[in-house]
């Protein structure tokens, strides 16, 4: 996935503004203390209650340089999923006719928002923002009139609201909650939590689809999966994924770690430069997923699907993984590497922890856990974008 170089230049410009330099270089530089702050605010300190990091420029541009691109590239593999395996924007996307109304709660800067109105725009998408900083929805109003060429058939209306109760009507064909839900709900506050999302839930159109990312940790990606075995059971929806079925989650509480993907990306050169000295962890998106779908799920589930929960492990003779299967069991997954060509065996080992592929004549072994294959292929075509 590459990043627009339309919003990243926009970006770079709002550095120079907040700075007071003329160049984009040492604009970058100054701001590199501010990123750090408000990256350790993120994932090492953990408050309690987020403050408004949006509400001086400096930790604004800050944050667009660092954190905008990476939430932007992560939507976009997020909602190409949706797209490349739901029939709703299957069929749209085919007709080219249709349009979707889309809500992106806790927006922030309108990273998530911009994702969508990007992948989304042949479907006219009317996108309505929430956030309760200001300062936030200013700087996606200017971004999102600026780059308009990224979207010209999008329309965006801005709600400065607090995501636990937007007050917005009536039914919304994606709603996105993108790194809000921790930010919104405390640990201890789980049961609100989810009591919420199934309030989102209740406001979407007939296929239409909640996405929820979150950052990929223990806490934050287990409680996701529970999230996710009890939404499995509720009348006239179906999970979309991560998962290829709609039984209980194999990996939690297994002691096999959490259900997170790990995807690589051309990282931006602004991004590399603020990162320098900060030696953050930027070459990899990783975050938890989960997609929930107004439909009713499908009566059978594919045993030969499965979606990488694991790292590629390479070794002389074989390739091996890990993976969540359709008939929902969690399996270990090899392919021996005779007779393959280094080009061959390169592509193997080039798969990515969240790919959803396809068991090409499995074999179960006879320790009872293992599938050997003589293939892998992709389970979807991917969207286009």
């Amino acid at each position: 996935m590459t990043y627009p170089p339309e919003l990243e230049d926009w970006w770079l410009t709002q550095a120079c503004k907040a700075t007071g330099c003329n160049d984009h270089v040492q604009a970058i530089l100054r701001l590199e203390p501010v990123a750090g702050r408000l990256s350790d605010q993120f994932t090492v300190d953990r408050p309690e209650v987020f403050t408004d990091y949006f509400a001086d420029r400096v930790s604004l541009s800050a944050y667009g340089i660092l954190f905008f691109p990476q939430t932007f590239a992560r939507s976009i593999v997020a909602i190409s999923e949706l797209m490349s395996h739901c029939d709703f924007y299957r069929s749209n996307r085919e007709n080219g006719s249709a349009s979707i109304r889309v809500l992106d709660l806790g927006c922030g800067t309108g990273a998530s928002t911009l994702a969508a109105a990007h992948l989304l725009n042949h479907l006219s998408p009317s996108l309505h923002a929430v956030d309760r900083s200001t300062t936030a929805l200013t700087a996606l109003r200017q971004v999102f009139d600026s780059c308009r060429s990224l979207w010209p058939a999008a329309t965006l209306e801005i709600h400065a609201s607090d995501a636990r109760a937007d007050g917005l009507t009536g039914a919304f064909d994606l709603i996105l909650a993108c790194f809000t839900l921790n930010e919104l709900f405390s640990d201890a506050q789980e049961p609100h939590a989810e009591r919420w999302l199934h309030q989102q839930l209740d406001r979407l159109a007939p296929q239409g689809a909640l996405v929820i990312l979150e950052p990929a940790g223990t806490i934050t990606c287990e409680r996701l999966q529970r999230f996710r075995n009890r939404i499995a059971g509720k009348p006239g929806f179906s999970i979309a994924a991560p998962c290829l079925h709609q039984k209980p989650c194999p990996m939690l509480g297994a002691n096999c770690g959490f259900c997170h993907d790990v995807r690589s990306w051309r990282v931006p050169d602004s991004v590399n430069l603020i990162n320098r000295r900060l030696f953050r962890s930027v070459h990899d998106l990783k975050h938890g997923l989960l997609i929930v779908q107004r439909a009713t799920p499908p009566r059978e589930t594919q045993a030969s699907l499965f979606r990488m929960v694991g790292p590629i492990n390479r070794d002389k003779a074989r390739v091996a993984t890990y993976g969540c299967c359709g008939d929902g069991t969690l399996r270990k997954i090899e392919q021996m590497t005779r007779g393959l060509s280094r080009p061959q065996i390169d592509a193997l080992a080039s798969h990515e922890r969240g790919d959803c592929l396809r068991l090409v004549n499995p074999r179960l072994l006879g320790d009872g856990r293992t599938w050997r294959v003589e293939a892998l292929e992709p389970a979807y075509h991917p969207a286009a974008h």
